[in-house]
């Protein structure tokens, strides 16, 4: 039977779907969902009489808890049992980044393989912005963001920052300020607490920023920052290190030198991984856990950071590796300070809400209090 994987519309993805048309004797393909309708498109799978694809990506720990408590995902610990040693050797799970292999667990069983990791990496034109590189990256505290930018806001020939606030992903935009300010996401208890005044103080310093960006920065998801890059428009700008590659290297393989890359002191990251659904026979289970390590070996993971940016593998963070890709470091020094968002299954219940609020803070509808006093109503189920 082919294997039929589905998976958003990430640069990353590219490698597979070439990977698997160098390997027809795999059997395998992959269909390509646009983002903004991936998420049904998974959930059609997962909760079907049987799954019509026998694997999918899946954001690590933030879709994982909640899909593997609902117990939509197959328990692949279990599964590893049945994989031939000689396709288990050459995957070498011993090889995975230790916090990306640990996002792939919940509750100590692992329900994806790694494919690519996306952080937060902060770029800077280093012609109008000097950091300190003496120690290695630079790290930049969320707190001197508005000072360095103001510095050099020039506009419209340059502005101070550019901040990736669309509605679609404002909330993972804003995570880095949050963390940093000492927030949370559930109180002690694992309940709710989103309205704690260290929240709203991170949003409203997110939303203070907005000054130093230009007008349409509401609207720029991950297409107008990629463009923001490409045009120098800002002398910051956060984006995901899974979609670096392309913007700091062209097709011929020159680098941009415009931009250079540096940490937050507590960025976030998503692992992105190949889940396999429950609700397929075990056989189907098997044949295709085995099948995806054929895939997701060493050089595939190179291959991860010639094209997106972001591998998930040690050996690809070499220091030869590390001389080659100029924003390999930085991604490096993200995965080791990364910050995860609570494993609790509860928060898929309102994480979209999150999303809203941040938006609606940000662009002036409600305070940044309101908006996510709005949201602990709802997680709470408060009138």
């Amino acid at each position: 039977m082919t294997l039929k994987i589905i998976g958003p519309n990430d640069p990353a993805l590219d490698i597979l779907e070439a990977a698997l048309a160098r390997n027809p004797e795999l059997d395998a393909i992959l269909e390509i969902i646009p983002w903004p309708e991936y998420r049904d498109a998974l959930m059609a799978t997962l909760q079907a009489d049987v799954a019509p694809n026998q694997a999918l990506f899946v954001p690590g720990h933030i879709w994982l808890p909640e899909l593997a408590d609902a117990g939509y995902l197959a328990d692949m610990t279990a599964l590893f049992e049945t994989v031939p040693a000689d396709i288990l050797e050459t995957y070498d799970p011993t090889e995975i980044v230790p916090s990306i292999a640990a996002e792939s667990k919940y509750q100590g069983k692992q329900y994806q393989l790694p494919f690519f990791s996306d952080g937060h990496i902060l770029f800077y034109r280093a012609d109008l912005i000097q950091l300190d590189e003496s120690k290695g990256i630079p790290v930049v505290s969320t707190k001197d963001l508005a000072e360095i930018a103001a510095a050099v806001h020039n506009p419209p020939k340059v502005y101070g920052l550019v901040l990736k606030a669309d509605v679609s992903e404002i909330f993972t935009d804003w995570l880095p300020y949050l963390w940093e300010a000492g927030g949370w996401i559930f109180d002690e208890d694992g309940n709710p607490d989103v309205a704690n005044k260290n929240n709203i103080a991170a949003l409203q310093a997110y939303c203070d920023l907005r000054q130093f960006c230009p007008p349409e920065t509401h609207t720029y998801g991950n297409g107008e920052i990629a463009e923001s890059i490409r045009q120098g428009e800002a002398a910051l700008v956060a984006n995901w290190g899974g979609q670096t590659a392309p913007l700091l290297v062209d097709a011929e393989g020159q680098k941009q030198t415009k931009y250079k890359s540096a940490a937050f002191p507590v960025p976030w990251n998503a692992t992105w991984g190949i889940a396999i659904p429950a609700n397929q026979p075990e056989s189907s289970q098997q044949d295709a856990l085995s099948t995806l390590m054929k895939i997701l070996n060493k050089a595939q993971d190179k291959e991860i950071t010639r094209v997106a940016g972001s591998p998930v593998r040690q050996s690809s963070y070499a220091p030869e590796e590390l001389v080659k890709y100029p924003w390999l470091a930085a991604q490096r020094e993200m995965l080791e300070r990364a910050k995860p968002l609570p494993a609790l299954p509860e928060l898929g219940l309102f994480l979209g809400a999150l999303y809203g609020a941040a938006h609606d803070a940000f662009t002036g509808k409600f305070t940044p209090a309101e908006a996510l006093q709005k949201v602990q109503a709802e997680a709470t189920g408060e009138k």
